[in-house]
């Protein structure tokens, strides 16, 4: 309803306005909204998609979930995310896979120095990779504090999980981009990535990779991203009008409307003027 009147506040001011007519009839109104409407109804919010990474939450079905990996059912009922857990090991500079376990406060990762079960800067810096099962906006993660919450983050699109065994961070960044780096306290959070989120099936979580005196320990509880609306296999005819663009429909449609309207004040005045002539005949 705001929508509809919204539409014809505008009408009614570029009519005025801008082709310096009098107001729009109700039929023209009405013609305009409907067709700005329907252009608009195709146009929805993207569906957001939470992941509970909790222990509370079940495997997803036909998935395995032990300390390799474990994979979780989307809110939507069909997007899975496999996580696994990955160490830069401090001596050798290199990643090693590591233990994945999950806890009541989320994903947590244990590496070979054997330390705490937290995503951690405390000697080699631990991080978990999560695989989708299909491309989605990956806009934040929420964490559980057992320290600092400072972080590193990747996003990218790849064809399948990757093994990031005998890597460094350098090579992460060449292969899904600069990472970008989340700072929080030492409190429970939602990290949100603002403009660092973007699309992709591939999403790297990490303690912070460059050290600012303070070790970061957190545990992963969630995550939350948009699913991508799927184009139309075929393209739409080609006397519609695609996407919900209502400026491309808007203009034309007014622009119609309005010369119509000219047409019909023009050819009454032409009436007019034919009428007087016939009427100074007659009288002469």
């Amino acid at each position: 309803m705001f929508m509809t009147r919204y539409i014809i506040t505008c009408a009614n001011v570029c009519f005025q306005r801008c082709f310096g007519f009098m107001r729009p009839t109700g039929k023209i109104i009405s013609a305009i909204a409907a067709v700005v409407t329907m252009a608009m109804a195709g146009s929805a919010l993207a569906e957001v998609i939470t992941w509970n990474t909790t222990s509370g939450a079940a495997c997803a079905p036909t998935f395995t979930c032990n300390g390799a990996e474990r994979s979780f059912l989307g809110s939507d009922g069909s997007t899975v995310v496999t996580a696994k857990a990955w160490s830069l090991n401090d001596v050798t500079g290199v990643i090693d896979s590591a233990f994945l376990g999950a806890y009541s406060s989320g994903l947590g990762v244990t590496n070979s120095d054997g330390d705490s079960h937290t995503v951690d800067n405390g000697g080699n810096t631990d991080f978990v990779a999560f695989f989708f099962s299909e491309e989605v906006d990956i806009n934040s993660v929420f964490l559980s504090t057992f320290g600092d919450t400072d972080m590193t983050a990747w996003i990218g699109t790849v064809p399948g999980s990757p093994n990031f065994s005998g890597q460094d961070f350098d090579d992460l960044d060449f292969n899904y981009g600069d990472s970008f780096d989340d700072i929080g306290g030492d409190i429970n959070r939602v990290a949100d990535f603002g403009l660092d989120a973007e699309a992709g099936n591939l999403l790297v979580v990490a303690a912070l990779r460059s050290s600012t005196g303070y070790t970061d320990r957190f545990k992963i509880k969630g995550l939350y991203a948009e699913a991508i609306a799927s184009e139309p296999d075929d393209p739409p005819p080609s006397n519609t009008v695609a996407g919900p663009s209502s400026l491309l429909v808007f203009g034309p449609a007014v622009f119609a409307f309005a010369m119509m309207r000219r047409r019909r004040i023009r050819h009454a005045a032409d009436d007019a003027a034919d009428a007087s002539d016939d009427s100074e005949e007659a009288v002469a």
